[in-house]
């Protein structure tokens, strides 16, 4: 008797306003793919995914006629061929965390029309950024965001980058703030905490946030002693994210809350951040503004978490 795998039929639904044809092609194709599955006949197919002989045959025959799938005259089985096998290789290395993630980035660009950009973890102290997106009424190039580039590197020191560093285990996160002057070290571990606990890291707005930025991207090229020593003057001049009570009393006094960025982490699946979408308000938000546009940034990233590898 050929081995047979659990009943399917419950397996995949067309969704309500799905193409029912479209669902019926995928489930085919999805049953014939699964891992160490045996090749089946036209009547276990049809078995096993409650179609009628006659589509499944339908299916199967375009299918057979594309190479995703062959049959075996002699046994009369099908399973699946070189075309569709080709098309998994082709995409086996292609970085799809990115491609999903530069999408939820251009969603959350056309919804709060405002820059927005992804980041993804190159190395263990390095991001890149990988994909931005930005509202038609501002150009790429334009002031104030001149520094969101393809490729353009950001070390991650003290105190940028948090939102990769937050969920860190406990050893992790305290050789990232050793980085940092002596002075601060106490507010980075209080604010590591609230960016853990809120789910996004923000970025205070200061005339010199591109600078600073710029800045620690290059301490590489300084030498061991100058790279300590700037490091610790950028950290030093640096008001680092917010604690609950200064927004709260931001809120309260109706100044509003200067926010250069918002970013929000994307867990791989091994709960390791392997990116951030990062939203770039570069204004003074309101309370509720603000939180808004946290919790949109903090949705978007979530909904791509555990898809990375």
């Amino acid at each position: 008797m050929t081995q047979t795998v659990g009943d399917f039929s419950d397996a995949r639904q067309p969704a309500r306003g799905a193409s029912p044809p479209t669902s019926r092609v995928v489930a085919i194709v999805e049953l014939l793919a699964r891992a160490e599955q045996p090749s089946l006949t036209l009547a276990e197919i049809v078995r096993q995914t409650s179609l009628s002989r006659a589509t499944a045959h339908a299916i199967v025959s375009e299918l057979v006629s594309s190479g995703w799938l062959v049959r075996d005259p002699v046994a009369g089985t099908f399973t699946v061929g070189p075309g569709f096998v080709a098309l998994a290789r082709n995409t086996d290395g292609a970085d799809h965390l990115i491609r999903w993630a530069a999408s939820a980035a251009r969603e959350l660009c056309r919804r709060f029309e405002i820059p927005c950009f992804v980041a993804r973890r190159t190395s263990a102290d390095t991001v890149t950024l990988a994909s931005h997106a930005f509202p038609p009424h501002l150009a790429p190039d334009s002031e104030p965001h001149p520094w969101l580039r393809n490729g353009s590197r950001i070390r991650l020191r003290p105190p940028i980058c948090r939102e990769f560093i937050a969920w860190d285990p406990p050893e992790a996160r305290s050789e990232w703030v050793a980085q940092a002057a002596e002075s601060t070290r106490t507010r980075l571990r209080l604010v590591l905490d609230v960016v853990a606990e809120r789910g996004y890291s923000i970025e205070r707005m200061t005339d010199d946030h591109v600078a600073m930025i710029e800045a620690l991207s290059s301490l590489d090229t300084m030498s061991e002693t100058l790279r300590a020593r700037v490091g610790d003057l950028l950290t030093e001049l640096s008001v680092i994210d917010y604690l609950p009570e200064e927004l709260d009393a931001c809120a309260a006094d109706g100044t509003g809350i200067p926010v250069v960025t918002i970013g929000a982490p994307v867990f791989d699946a091994a709960g390791r951040v392997a990116a951030a979408i990062v939203a770039c308000p570069n204004t003074t938000l309101g309370i509720d503004e603000l939180r808004e546009l946290g919790e949109a940034t903090r949705a978007a990233a979530d909904g791509l978490s555990g898809q990375s590898s």
